[in-house]
């Protein structure tokens, strides 16, 4: 399979992959053993999960892998899109013949150890924890954008870290051999101090990277942060508009490029 350019600017996601094409995965992909298909698990919160009236970035990348002519399958515990705030249709119309897969683990207004530990918030952003939607389906890979809501509590850097460790922990558990694309944040505007946090966080995800990449289950850094226009590429200074959303769409699609190659080989 050819890979795509990486954008030139992309410097985390390219020392991340610079480090995965030195391991020896094999046959790192579990691939679903009923239809061949990689199973890509979406995973995170309000920018994951997306208000009713919002594509969110999945739709985008939806196409890119339809034209890429991948065989995927979008897996979660969610369908649906948040409909407290905003009401209507999403606007993910069908595409080369097909319709929208809907399946996610977007949790809006969730935290990382709401995702890690579990909560029951009966408001339509889905109760339960990880461990207990993994037993519902499976996955290959997980796109994992988490963080932001804890800065906003104002939770530490090192909580937030741990939180996301036992995230990957619990990820690993149910399948040893996942690949794992750990993201760093989009930029806020809300306030100074969620900016600051924001941006001191992604200054230690690459660590958080380097501890846990394995080489049974790597764990790849894609950057959302750099380049992000928040000022016209979000509608409220946290959750990405049409912009924004194709700005994250294609960081996914071309770590997941570069990793399937990888993952196929015998």
């Amino acid at each position: 399979m050819k890979l795509v350019k990486l954008y030139p600017r992309n410097i985390l996601l390219i020392m991340a992959l610079c480090i995965a094409f030195t391991i020896p995965l094999g046959s790192t992909l579990a691939q679903s053993q009923d239809n061949g298909k990689v199973k890509i698990l979406a995973l995170g919160d309000s920018i994951t999960h997306a208000e009713i009236n919002r594509a969110s970035y999945r739709y985008p990348l939806w196409k890119k892998l339809i034209d890429a002519e991948i065989e995927f399958d979008f897996v979660g515990s969610m369908n649906t899109q948040l409909s407290t705030y905003s009401k209507g249709t999403p606007p993910q119309p069908d595409y080369r013949g097909q319709l929208f897969d809907p399946d996610h683990e977007g949790h809006f207004g969730w935290q990382a150890s709401d995702i890690a530990y579990g909560r029951n918030p009966n408001n339509n952003t889905g109760s339960g924890s990880l461990s207990q939607w993994l037993q519902t389906y499976d996955f290959d890979m997980a796109l994992i954008h988490l963080g932001t809501n804890d800065v906003f509590y104002r939770q530490s850097n090192s909580r937030i870290t741990g939180e996301l460790k036992d995230v990957i922990k619990a990820l690993r558990k149910d399948n040893p051999k996942a690949i794992i694309l750990l993201a760093t944040l989009i930029p806020t505007t809300k306030k100074e101090a969620y900016r600051q946090g924001v941006e001191s966080l992604n200054a230690v995800i690459p660590s958080l990277v380097s501890q846990m990449n394995t080489r049974a289950s790597p764990v790849l850094l894609v950057d959302q942060f750099a380049d992000f226009d928040v000022q016209t590429e979000t509608y409220d200074g946290i959750h990405p508009n049409a912009l924004g959303e194709e700005k994250m769409a294609p960081r996914w699609f071309e770590a997941i490029i570069a990793v399937l190659p990888l993952m196929q080989s015998d």
